[in-house]
């Protein structure tokens, strides 16, 4: 790989990791407050699914929804970012 090639890349990577940054930031002005909680918890203090269901006194199944409901919003906002131009097949 040359240099401005490596340059390049670098600058999509900076670009997209931008774009990242800005999406989940208005991501999280969409969450419920429980939604925040979830996740702050998991990925900011990480607490097992186990542990935050502990310390919110809720169920565990209601964290496994909320986070994967998070990570659905979070994917659909994100596919047409990082989706992968589609090659014809004819």
């Amino acid at each position: 790989m040359t240099r401005k090639d490596d340059a390049t890349v670098r600058q999509h990577t900076h670009i997209r990791g931008q774009v990242f940054r800005d999406v989940t930031r208005e991501l999280s002005h969409e969450l419920t407050r429980a939604e925040r909680l979830v996740v702050m918890l998991r990925y900011s203090e990480e607490l097992t699914v186990l542990e935050i269901a502990a310390v919110l006194e809720i169920a565990v199944i209601e964290v496994e929804r909320m986070l994967e409901h998070v990570a659905e919003r979070v994917r659909q906002r994100l596919a047409p970012i990082y989706a992968r131009p589609s090659i014809p097949l004819n």
